[in-house]
């Protein structure tokens, strides 16, 4: 079933292009079309501004509607939750490390200021020789702290996690309004990441968007198994939008773009957004 939202989404932009289309390419904005069509949305309908964000908002909100004893935010650092925790330790302590103080000074310092006894000159030399361990390991604690890769830290653009301040990841959604390459690679690295870097059951991982090219839909449906499925927010419409275009026969290869769609919903590599809810129902 298509999101109840899916069609306030829509809008075309000044060029006249549908929002979800690359207006350089021809195939892109006829399919585009093709889809606002069957969601019947006006020629004159406006492009939504920061798309990428409502779309976020919007399905947060349809899916605390359903369950508001699980947290659903956007937007979160994967060490936040349970299985990932531990890729925080390391900033933790950068931030929070001090070095040696100047206390071990003080004391000498005072040392000095007393008549020369035998017991506190042979205390004074142990603390020297305790300033001089600790700036040793200082010194190899910042070679640590330079030579460490900084590598980004993985944000999800939507994620559902059991409550509580380190609650366990269940959901990760990459929401992408439209897909280019550079996007679909992005969704694939991520999908990785949560793979290699966690410590503990993975969470169910998916794309989320309203891209409508089929060949694009691919590029995640069949990726290498680090996405597990691309839940679209309207695959009714697309499913149609594919039928006409293969019917007008205006298109090229529209019959081949047709079937392809068909195969990844038969095989689950491409969703409805109903599927979504019901992943969400069923955790617990």
């Amino acid at each position: 079933m298509t999101a109840t939202f899916a069609a306030q989404l829509c809008g075309y932009r000044k060029n006249g292009a549908p929002s979800t289309s690359d207006a350089s390419q021809a195939g892109s904005v006829e399919w585009g079309r093709a889809l606002f069509r069957e969601l019947g949305i006006p020629d004159d309908q406006p492009e939504v501004a920061d798309i990428g964000r409502r779309v976020e908002d919007l399905v947060i909100a349809d899916l605390l509607g359903m369950r508001d004893d699980l947290t659903i935010d956007r937007s979160q650092f994967i060490r936040a939750f349970d299985q990932y925790q531990h890729l925080g330790v390391f900033d933790r302590f950068r931030s929070s490390y001090v070095g040696p103080t100047m206390a071990l000074d003080e004391v000498l310092e005072q040392f000095a200021l007393v008549p020369k006894h035998a017991a506190l000159t042979k205390a004074a030399r142990l603390i020297e020789k305790v300033k001089t361990g600790a700036a040793a390991d200082d010194q190899r604690v910042q070679d640590l702290i330079d030579t460490m890769p900084e590598e980004s830290l993985l944000k999800l653009d939507v994620t559902v996690s059991e409550p509580g301040e380190v609650g366990r990841l269940l959901i990760g959604l990459s929401a992408k309004w439209s897909l280019r390459t550079d996007r679909a690679q992005d969704c694939l690295a991520q999908g990785s990441k949560l793979v290699s870097m966690r410590r503990g059951p993975m969470p169910h991982y998916a794309t989320l968007t309203m891209e409508p090219r089929p060949s694009m839909l691919r590029l995640l449906a069949y990726g290498s198994g680090a996405v597990d499925c691309v839940y679209h927010l309207a695959l009714p419409e697309l499913r149609a939008a594919a039928a006409a275009l293969d019917a007008s026969k205006r298109t090229k290869s529209a019959s081949q773009q047709c079937a392809s769609i068909e195969r990844m919903v038969a095989q689950g590599r491409l969703r409805d957004y109903d599927d979504l809810k019901a992943e969400v129902r069923r955790l617990r």
